[in-house]
């Protein structure tokens, strides 16, 4: 295995993909053949085929055959990553038809636009070309340039939200159209406005202290969604829009709520040299789980997807923080511990 030995570190080299200062050499391997597993993939929407298009199907077999291959180069780190390479193939292909890396319909794939906004001292990229990519983190693909402190050409790029989370709930409120309770048919669950979130994000009890919050009820994958509040002792609901709710875009919000009652957790993270760690303590929306997610790698490769605990560049990091305080959410500073080995969640 000799003649192998230099070629993750010029790959590493050339994408930017540094070391940590705490990390180990596994760690450090195992980042770098996901992101080759990326590239790979992304390569693959150039591919000739017999009649001319590119499936998904194409792009998880290449993601399919490089894990395998680096598994037989490196069996060191096999252990590192997915057991059954299925987990990682829809890890990649999700990610690029979410944050829009793809165009995607039956049959055919096809890279996006090119689209290119800075921010920060990082210029986000999407729909380049191959020979263009410079730097990887993660899945996603920048370069360095200065821009402009706004983080509104990103919110764009990405469908980020562009009013901030109280301003999200404040809106929520005024359309509110306030009805006595309904009588629900299946069980209802309350959002939990207050710590600890470990035990769960919704709770079997409402809250009456006269707070506007969220309940839900229904069956899981068809759950309906309504604002709730205790009032002149008796309960008000009105009910949520399905746009707003569907597709777990009901995570915005519950952010907003609780940001508004000032107890949405804080984004934990600590710095360790050329890569940053984080940890969720309340999942964030889905745009901007997909942004951070296509930004930065599992924690762990083991269990995908892994999404509470991931890790990425610095420089992409600082950038990406700039961008998400913007829309209110917090960030907290931490020391490196044994709970950040921990498996995803």
């Amino acid at each position: 295995m000799n003649k192998y030995n230099g070629l993750l570190s010029k790959v590493a080299q050339k994408y930017g993909i540094y070391r940590g200062t705490q990390e180990t050499d596994a760690e450090w391997k195992t980042r770098t053949v996901y992101s080759i597993c990326v590239m790979m993939a992304y390569a693959s929407l150039w591919d000739d085929s017999e009649d001319g298009t590119i499936s998904i199907v194409h792009l998880k077999r290449k993601v399919r055959s490089v894990i395998a291959n680096y598994k037989s180069l490196y069996p060191e780190i096999a252990g590192s990553l997915p057991h059954s390479s299925e987990e990682l193939e829809e890890e990649i292909a999700g990610l690029f038809k979410k944050v829009g890396v793809i165009y995607y319909c039956p049959n055919r794939i096809a890279p996006s636009i090119k689209c290119e906004n800075p921010f920060g001292g990082i210029l986000f990229q999407r729909g380049i070309a191959l020979d263009s990519i410079t730097n990887v983190s993660g899945n996603g693909f920048y370069s360095k340039q200065d821009g402009e402190m706004k983080p509104d050409g990103i919110k764009v790029m990405f469908g980020l939200e562009h009013e901030n989370l109280q301003g999200v709930w404040r809106t929520a409120l005024s359309s509110a159209s306030w009805t006595t309770e309904m009588s629900f048919e299946d069980s209802v669950e309350y959002l939990r406005l207050k710590p600890p979130f470990h035990y769960g994000n919704w709770i079997n009890e409402p809250d009456m202290t006269g707070a506007v919050s969220i309940l839900r009820t229904g069956m899981k994958g068809s759950q309906l969604y309504y604002l709730y509040r205790y009032y002149d002792s008796v309960t008000e609901v009105s009910p949520l829009p399905q746009w707003q709710t569907d597709d777990e875009n009901y995570r915005l919000l519950s952010c907003a709520c609780l940001s508004t009652y000032g107890t949405l957790p804080p984004i934990e993270y600590w710095e360790d040299g050329a890569v940053v760690h984080i940890h969720m303590n309340y999942l964030l929306p889905p745009r901007e789980l997909d942004f951070l997610k296509l930004y930065s790698w599992p924690e762990v490769c083991t269990s995908l997807p892994c999404n509470y605990r991931r890790k990425l560049s610095t420089e992409v990091f600082v950038a990406i923080k700039d961008v998400l305080s913007s829309e209110g959410y917090k960030f907290k500073e931490g020391k490196s511990d044994a709970k950040w080995s921990k498996l995803c969640s």
